[in-house]
């Protein structure tokens, strides 16, 4: 009998550890109303802790009953289909931040990719809020160090929002390519975009021609393949398919905003593009036309290799001519 109840401590005891394992509690500060950051904390919680859940059981993700939208529910289980992650902190504390659409946001969540591969490496998300404590947006986070610095530039709270809706986003950009999201993808980019890939161009090409002339001010003799928007996103398609994974990393990254055209910004950033069947490193630079705030459009997309060009010859926005 007494060994009984010793081996029925022992199995409670075990179950106790597991089930820690898969809780991520979240503390957070800056929140004014104690009601609200019960609900922040409950919600953020819950959904980390999930993921935690379904990783070690290796089973999908069980979404319902949360407090999601219909799109985070989406992006989460594409996410999860390409490959699964858990958070590896049983208690996160962390600072809640307002942002000027009024929602708020928990940035600096650490995640842990399912080590298929070395070529995977670790993450921080973004838990994004709407006005009643919802989760509204769930990314992959750019560099936190950059990411500060980039809103040193803004000179008025106008800068600021633009800065941030340019940085959600490239973020939201980044995530759909690690989610393999194509249909995305498709959406963000001009019908009329320009996309070259290779190093610089060596003759002036056309820009999209839905505000004007645009083309490129220099004349740099240096080979580059050019494409238009039907045949990037079919080349892209093909290259979701046959990969089991893809994880795209963006950093050391400067935004620029033109001088004139104050809804036109380019984004210069270094490019990791891990996957199951190819790998490279090299230098993105896209411009995006932000006239329509609800939906950016890209109107170019270059990508150089980083050991076939020097930094100072990488794209920026001043080698494109704005008319």
């Amino acid at each position: 009998m007494k060994r009984i109840i010793i081996l029925f401590i022992f199995s409670v005891l075990l179950l106790s550890v597991g089930w820690a394992r898969h809780q991520t509690y979240l503390v957070l500060s800056g929140v004014n109303d104690d009601a609200c950051e019960d609900l922040l904390q409950q919600n953020a919680s819950a959904l980390l802790s999930e993921f935690n859940r379904a990783f070690f059981k290796k089973s999908k993700l069980k979404l319902d009953g949360m407090s999601l939208s219909a799109t985070v529910k989406q992006t989460l289980n594409e996410m999860w289909e390409s490959k699964s992650f858990y958070c590896p902190e049983q208690q996160i504390f962390e600072i809640l931040i307002g942002r000027s659409d009024g929602r708020c946001e928990i940035r600096n969540i650490p995640i842990i990719y399912e080590r298929k591969s070395s070529k995977l490496l670790d993450d921080e998300v973004i838990i994004i809020f709407d006005s009643a404590n919802n989760i509204v947006d769930f990314r992959i986070a750019l560099e936190k160090e950059k990411y500060i610095k980039t809103f040193e530039q803004a000179q008025s709270l106008q800068d600021k929002q633009l800065l941030e809706i340019v940085m959600d986003f490239v973020e939201n950009y980044r995530t759909a390519y690690n989610r393999k999201d194509i249909n995305y993808i498709d959406k963000v980019f001009s019908d009329d975009a320009l996309i070259i890939v290779g190093r610089v161009l060596e003759q002036r090409a056309a820009l999209p021609d839905n505000m004007g002339l645009y083309k490129l001010s220099s004349n740099k003799d240096v080979s580059y393949s050019r494409q238009n928007k039907s045949q990037y996103i079919r080349n892209l398609r093909s290259c979701f398919i046959k990969n089991q994974f893809v994880r795209v990393e963006f950093a050391d990254f400067t935004v620029q905003r033109h001088p004139v055209k104050d809804f036109v910004f380019g984004v210069q950033m270094h490019q990791k593009w891990r996957s199951s069947t190819y790998n490279d490193d090299g230098y993105l630079f896209l411009i995006i036309d932000l006239r329509d705030i609800d939906e950016p459009l890209i109107w170019v997309r270059t990508w150089q290799p980083e050991k076939d060009v020097r930094k100072a010859e990488v794209f920026e926005l001043g080698d494109f001519i704005i008319e």
